[in-house]
């Protein structure tokens, strides 16, 4: 029965196999001038020696370039979505949508062994193509995190072994969609439906809540310490020395006239130029006037990447326990 699972898939593993070959190859292409720019510019040497604020104009220049590769965030993290809806929803959809489940389930070998069998071997090809798949990313994406640091950012799923549960989940959700509706377009639309909207929901309300969110309170002069420590920063607020929140990230309104009121050192006559910058921000801070940061440190990101591969996978086994289940109930 394993040979026959196997040689069930041989069309399915061919296509994936292509599928993987084109995103190898185009990480190889944008990858190697990715890195052949990263250091004929000059900003490997100045991140080597340096930090990315020191670097800030190379940086820019990096991202100017390649910020067109953007187009392709989309469709890659969909990846895991296609594979659960051309291989997993028409696994069992396509038998049932044909009638041939009546031959197949009335031969020796029972409904829950051969959907044992068959699922099993679908499984094990969506986490080696899952695997296969984060290495090509991780390649690709070397030099971007190595520039940006910002490997929570919006890179993050492409990143580590997130892939491979996103992999497992899909093609899991894709069997279990063919089972429950019996018709393989229907079980296809589903399962990217079901696919995306898990994954906006686990990256909006659940990931920020994997872990306590840390805390920083600063002076407001005292610039932003986590500029380059590759920081995922949920929220930056900025207070007056009475706790209200003036804004949000750089977006902010201090009333200069009011702050000069309060500092007899800012206080000018008409025309005169306006003060220096520091004596504001030291002034400011006299005041009480302060940044809080709620934030999740960058030594955080493998914890956060197997808790979430680890609900991935968690769903993906209700997703089969749930398919293996209604075949089981199947009179015909």
């Amino acid at each position: 029965m394993l040979r026959v699972a196997v040689r069930r898939f041989r069309h399915e593993t061919i296509g994936i196999t292509a599928g993987l070959a084109g995103v190898g190859l185009l990480a190889l292409v944008t990858g190697r001038s990715m890195n052949s720019n990263y250091r004929s510019s000059g900003l490997a040497d100045c991140l080597a020696g340096g930090s990315e604020s020191q670097c800030r104009e190379l940086v820019e220049q990096f991202g100017d370039k390649f910020n067109s590769l953007q187009f392709l965030i989309v469709p890659l993290v969909l990846l895991p979505a296609l594979l659960g809806a051309f291989v997993g929803a028409p696994l069992v959809a396509r038998e049932l949508e044909a009638g041939t489940h009546r031959f197949l389930w009335t031969q020796s070998v029972t409904r829950q062994r051969w959907f044992a069998y068959t699922s099993a071997v679908a499984v094990a090809v969506s986490l080696v193509a899952g695997a296969l798949y984060a290495l090509i990313a991780a390649a690709w994406l070397d030099t971007t995190n190595t520039v940006t640091g910002e490997r929570f950012g919006r890179l993050y799923d492409f990143q580590g072994v997130v892939p491979i549960g996103a992999s497992a989940f899909a093609l899991a959700v894709g069997i279990a969609s063919g089972v429950i509706l019996r018709r393989t377009v229907p079980a296809m639309v589903a399962t990217l439906g079901i696919f995306i909207g898990v994954r906006v929901f686990t990256a909006v309300a659940l990931r920020p809540h994997f872990m306590p969110v840390k805390t920083l309170d600063i002076p407001f002069a005292d610039g932003d310490p986590l500029e380059d420590a590759g920081a995922w920063v949920l929220s930056q607020k900025v207070f007056d020395g009475n706790g209200v929140v003036l804004g949000t990230g750089g977006n902010f309104n201090i009333n200069l006239a009011d702050v000069a009121r309060q500092c007899p050192n800012l206080r000018s006559g008409a025309g005169a130029p306006l003060p220096p910058p520091e004596d504001v921000n030291a002034c400011l801070s006299e005041l009480g006037y302060h940044t809080v940061h709620k934030y999740h440190p960058a030594d955080r990101f493998w914890t956060f990447q197997l808790i979430e591969t680890g609900l991935l996978l968690g769903l993906a086994c209700v997703a089969i326990t749930v398919a293996a289940l209604a075949l089981r109930r199947r009179t015909a």
